[in-house]
């Protein structure tokens, strides 16, 4: 009766974790070839420990993270000595990945403005390059740099218009030279050979307080023949 009941525990547990592995995304330019890390946001272990040695997952950096309403909820960093300005809120996963494809769902709220970004595989990790979301634009620009170092350039924007109170579904997709994002049914695409570099750090980032993240999948890819 044991062993029974022990089968139908662990057979449940085994239709648990299938069910939760998120299917392979629909994609543009780049073919997914492995999950690296599917999250969704819902729990307080849904965050790594920023300072624990070898530890994987999504880390909660700079400003505050928590669980509200079964999701990520960011609020910006304040102003300090060292950044007398602030900054945005971070959240990123250690990677060591060529080209990789990032799905997930969004709400803006009260934030002004939330990205979703990647740096490169140097120490420190440089900027490379973010898709950026405000309720009234989306743009794709190229990155360099860190802290009062880091560059940008914008590489092409659409005017849009996004309800912040909303869930809004995005698609990333980095492969060679080239950057695609899908934010709901907007799309937009650019070139640069920035992109080429190994990427050392993926996530997102929002200024303010209330912008909301969840249902993360992050995925290797390679390009589409």
């Amino acid at each position: 009766m044991k062993s029974i009941s022990l089968f139908i525990a662990l057979f449940g547990m085994q239709l648990t974790a299938v069910a939760e592995t998120p299917a392979q995304p629909t994609t543009q330019i780049c073919q997914t070839t492995q999950l690296i890390a599917a999250e969704k946001f819902d729990r307080a272990e849904s965050f790594a420990k920023e300072r624990q040695p070898g530890t994987d997952g999504w880390r909660a950096g700079i400003g505050t993270w928590s669980i509200v309403d079964g999701a990520a909820y960011a609020k910006q960093e304040g102003p300090s000595k060292n950044r007398p300005n602030g900054h945005e809120a971070v959240c990123e996963h250690l990677v060591d990945l060529g080209d990789y494809v990032l799905t997930g769902e969004f709400k803006l709220g009260a934030s002004p403005q939330v990205g979703f970004v990647c740096r490169d595989s140097n120490k420190p990790n440089l900027h490379q390059g973010r898709v950026v979301i405000t309720p009234t634009a989306i743009w794709i620009q190229k990155m360099s740099g860190i802290a009062k170092e880091t560059r940008r350039e914008e590489l092409t924007k659409i005017e849009v218009k996004l309800d912040p109170t909303a869930w809004h579904r995005f698609t990333v997709e980095v492969c060679g030279d080239r950057w695609f994002a899908r934010i709901d049914d907007h799309t937009l695409e650019a070139t640069h050979e920035r992109f080429k570099d190994r990427k050392g750090r993926i996530g997102m980032v929002a200024r303010g307080e209330g912008a909301q993240f969840r249902n993360f999948s992050l995925w290797s890819a390679q390009p589409k023949s």
